[in-house]
Parts: C-alpha cells; sequence; structure tokens
C-alpha cells in the first residue's frame, strides 16, 4: 500500500537532483563567462560578479547549515581580504561579522531544541569555553595594567574576533548532521581555493589583478598600502584575494590534501572537476614565491599519503613530476628561486630578523607570563613585526593563551585522526585524513608568520578544527560500530527534526 508513495518519492527525488544538476551546470557557465568578461573588461566591477553567484548559488543550494558556512566562505574568499565595512573600521570584517552571525545562530539553535543541533559529548565545546575564559581575563588583565588608545581599539577588535572564532568553531561542530555535510562544506573550501588560484594566475601573468579591481558598496581598503602582487628577485608574489602572498600560499597548501582526497574517493562523474581543481591549487601555490607555503604543502601531502597505500602513492608520482615540469616551463625562475630561499636560510635578513624575535618575545612575555598584554594589544607599529603565531600568541595571551592555541590544533587533529582509525568506511577515514594534513599543515605555518592576524586563514583554520569536531561526532561517537571506550556515545541519540535556519528556510 506504500509502495506507491515511495516511488513517487523516489521519482520526486530523482527529478530534483536533476534540476539541481542543469542549475550547477547553468550557474558554472554563468561563472566562467562572468570571469572571461571581467579578463576582458578589466574596468568591469566585481560586484556584478559577486552578486549573480551569490544569487545562483542560493537559487541551487539547500536551506540548510551548510549553506550559511557557504555564504561565510563566500564572503572570505570573494571579497579582498583587506576590505573593510567603512564605518566600522578594522571591526568592520565581512567574513569576521559572518562568523559572529554563526555564533548568534548557535546561540539560538541551543535555545530551540527542535533545530537539530547536537547536544551529545562534544569537546570542542570545552574548547570553546577555555577559549572565552582565557580571552576574556587576558582582556581584563591588559586593561587593568593599563593600554594606550590605539591598543584599547585592538583589544576591542580582537574580542569580536574571539566572537567569529566560537561561532565558526561551536556552528560548526554542532550543525553539520552527518559525514556528507562535513563533505560539502570541504568540497566548498576546494573551490574558494581553486578560486583563489585562479585570480593569483591573472595577478601572476600581469592579466588583470582582480582583487584590485573590486569595489563594493559600502566597503574602503582598511590599508592603503596594501598590494595583492609584490616583486620578489624579478617575480610577481601573487596573492589571490588573500591580505599576503604568505596567506595565499599556506590556504592553498591546507586545501591542497582537501583536494586530492576528494579527486581520489568522490563521485566517479565529478573526479574531472575534482583533478581540475587539485591542479590549480598545486600549481598556483609556488606563486606565491614563499617557503611558508611550500613547507605547509609538504607537510600536508605528507600526512595524508601515510596513510595511501603503496601503489596508490606510485599512481601519483607521475602526475607530480608532471607538475613540477609544468610549473618550471610556465613560470621559468619560480622553482629555481624558491630552491635558492631555501638554502639560503639563516643566511640572509629574513631568518635573522626571525631569530631577533625570540629574545624581544621572551623579555615582552616575562612581564606579563600568565595572561599577557591582552588580546590585539601587540600592535607591530608600536613595537616589531614578529612572524610566528605562537610567540605572538605567548606575549597576548600569555602561557594560557599558548596553550589554548595548542590545543585547538591538537584537538583538531586528534579528531580528524580518531576518524581515520575508527571511521565506518574508506572514504571517510581517508577524509578524516585529509583533515588531519589540513590542520597540520596550519599548525606548521604557524611557526613562519602571525597566521590568525590574516582573516582567510584564521576563517579557514578554525572552519577545518570545527570540520573535525563534526566528523568524529558523527562518524565515531554516533556510530554503532565504534567501541563505548573510544569516544561512541552509549545510548544513541533521539532523532531530531532538520534544522531551519532563521532566514535560510528549510
Amino acid at each position: 500500500m506504500n509502495e506507491p508513495a515511495t516511488v513517487q518519492s523516489a521519482d520526486a527525488v530523482s527529478r530534483g537532483s536533476r534540476r539541481r544538476q542543469r542549475l550547477q551546470m547553468v550557474l558554472t557557465g554563468l561563472t566562467l563567462g562572468l570571469l572571461f568578461v571581467l579578463v576582458l573588461l578589466p574596468g568591469t566591477s566585481l560586484v556584478t560578479f559577486f552578486g549573480v553567484f551569490v544569487v545562483a548559488a542560493l537559487v541551487i543550494s539547500r536551506r540548510d547549515e551548510v549553506t550559511a558556512i557557504t555564504l561565510l566562505l563566500g564572503v572570505t574568499i570573494l571579497i579582498p581580504a583587506d576590505r573593510v565595512i567603512a564605518p566600522l573600521g578594522q571591526v568592520g570584517v565581512p567574513a569576521i561579522l559572518v562568523g559572529g552571525g554563526l555564533l548568534l545562530f548557535w546561540l539560538y539553535s541551543r535555545c530551540a531544541p527542535t533545530m537539530g543541533t547536537d547536544r551529545g559529548r562534544q569537546p570542542v565545546r570545552l574548547l570553546a569555553l577555555v577559549l572565552l575564559v582565557t580571552t576574556l581575563a587576558s582582556y581584563i588583565a591588559g586593561h587593568l595594567r593599563g593600554l594606550v588608545p590605539l591598543e584599547v581599539s585592538a583589544a576591542d577588535a580582537a574580542m569580536l574576533k574571539l566572537a567569529s572564532a566560537l561561532g565558526l568553531l561551536l556552528f560548526t561542530a554542532d550543525s553539520l548532521r552527518d559525514t556528507a555535510a562535513v563533505r560539502r562544506v570541504v568540497e566548498r573550501i576546494v573551490l574558494g581555493a581553486s578560486f583563489m588560484g585562479v585570480v593569483a594566475l591573472l595577478q601572476y601573468y600581469n592579466v588583470v589583478d582582480l582583487a584590485a579591481l573590486a569595489d563594493y558598496p559600502g566597503l574602503v581598503v582598511d590599508e592603503s598600502g596594501t598590494e595583492f602582487v609584490i616583486d620578489r628577485f624579478g617575480l610577481n608574489r601573487a596573492a589571490g584575494t588573500a591580505t599576503h602572498p604568505i596567506e595565499f600560499g599556506v590556504v592553498l597548501a591546507m586545501s591542497l590534501p582537501l583536494a586530492l582526497n576528494l579527486a581520489l574517493t568522490g563521485p566517479r562523474q565529478r573526479r574531472t572537476r575534482m583533478w581540475l581543481m587539485t591542479a590549480i591549487i598545486g600549481g598556483t601555490i609556488p606563486l606565491s614565491v614563499s617557503r611558508a607555503g611550500i613547507l605547509a604543502a609538504v607537510v600536508a601531502l605528507l600526512v595524508y599519503f601515510a596513510i595511501l597505500r603503496l601503489r596508490t602513492v606510485c599512481n601519483l608520482m607521475p602526475l607530480a613530476v608532471v607538475g613540477v615540469v609544468a610549473v618550471a616551463i610556465a613560470a621559468p625562475g619560480i622553482l629555481r628561486t624558491l630552491l635558492t630561499l631555501f638554502l639560503a636560510i639563516g643566511e640572509e635578513s629574513s631568518s635573522e630578523a626571525r631569530e631577533a624575535d625570540y629574545p624581544f618575545v621572551i623579555a615582552q612575555w616575562l612581564a606579563d607570563p600568565v595572561f599577557g598584554r591582552g588580546p590585539g594589544t601587540y600592535i607591530p607599529e608600536l613595537y616589531r613585526l614578529v612572524d610566528n603565531q605562537y610567540l605572538v600568541t605567548l606575549v597576548m595571551t600569555g602561557g594560557v593563551g599558548l596553550v589554548v592555541l595548542l590545543a585547538l590544533f591538537g584537538m583538531g587533529y586528534s579528531f580528524a585522526r580518531r576518524v581515520h582509525w575508527y571511521g565506518p568506511d574508506e572514504n571517510t577515514r581517508r577524509l578524516g585524513q585529509s583533515l588531519a594534513a589540513a590542520i597540520a599543515a596550519a599548525a606548521v605555518a604557524s611557526f613562519t608568520y602571525d597566521a590568525f592576524g590574516f582573516t582567510v586563514m584564521f576563517v579557514v583554520t578554525h572552519l577545518l578544527v570545527g570540520c573535525a569536531g563534526a566528523l568524529w561526532r558523527t562518524a565515531v561517537r554516533d556510530s554503532p560500530s565504534t567501541p563505548t571506550g573510544l569516544g561512541r556515545m552509549e545510548a544513541p541519540s533521539k532523532s531530531v527534526q532538520r534544522p531551519t535556519w532563521p532566514g535560510l528556510g528549510t
């Protein structure tokens, strides 16, 4: 008796899937067409491109938490990182404000039991609580010590950034319902990285600087001296839509194992597209002319390759060789320059400056060893530029802040690795390992520059840690195949309704 209804339901799902595929094809064609127009007519504003892209994306997307995260990534990637909302100044970074909005969504969902937000054991919530308490303590300690007006403004901006970090961690870890949702978010990150790679290619060859042409109403450039293309040894260091080429190289390096995993494990009909994105990401990392980007890419690939079969790795080697040769031909001199930079470590001014950071930072830290000077109060213009996120954190939020930062990377990596060990199927285990590789790359790259001072890096890193928490929850904690002592909830969680996000529909 229920069979006709079941058949009708299956037909409706099939029709919806075909309609969604057609819309995706239209969106892809429209995006390529607009990009072609922007190349031919450099004076064309990116506002049209961004507006059409967002509207089309909303049309083909489900009204769920993945759509909310997609909007966040769109704001982060498509709006150049140096743009702020004019009346708000340095606190008006669009991506940071959207991250704060996700925190409000999460708080709303916690007050509405029917929203479907997870309420089981989730260590990411404990991490978020510790981050909140330690940062507030550092903020209060800084004000008790006494701050100059510039430091007060920076500390207030840091608290808004804290709200964004909490929103990214909590919303992602508690709202993504299953492994498929985590995979969709990872696909969005890879798509965003690929877009940055295309923008960097156009910058490197002086075709058009799309980031510099972005002129969104209500947004202004936070720093008038920002340049998306910087000369280094006669080569263009491209930054895409990131604030700096180093950030661009590191973010793409973090995205590389994610893209490679999707290309190896994704649906057969989508693998060609994923391989293309992987090639764009891997091929444009050297355009940053940055040791940090190359180092992060090597770390990410080593961590991901560690779980692949030897045969798979050997099959990938010819592709890697072809890629290196293609980069050498397409960008003459860039590989030689990168090799020279690595060989010169310890002998050039950059290495000497980094070595000089340590005695200066230790002296600053000893003045306030527990809670530091206060979040956001270490301003390079007042002191000196420190190219190490761990040292910057040590000065600003003290020893407790450094422990929390290490816990952020350690927890994300640990969750992802647990998924690799105890995931229910091979694809899920590989997805967990790719997240572990990306987080490991972020942790290592943070030794080379003040990573969380850059918006794209800040957003992507916290998003990946949240994804690791969500994947652990759905693939390990709630999996019937996981032994109870290894994280599985003893009692099965109750079924809940599909979440309905305000303004997004159902």
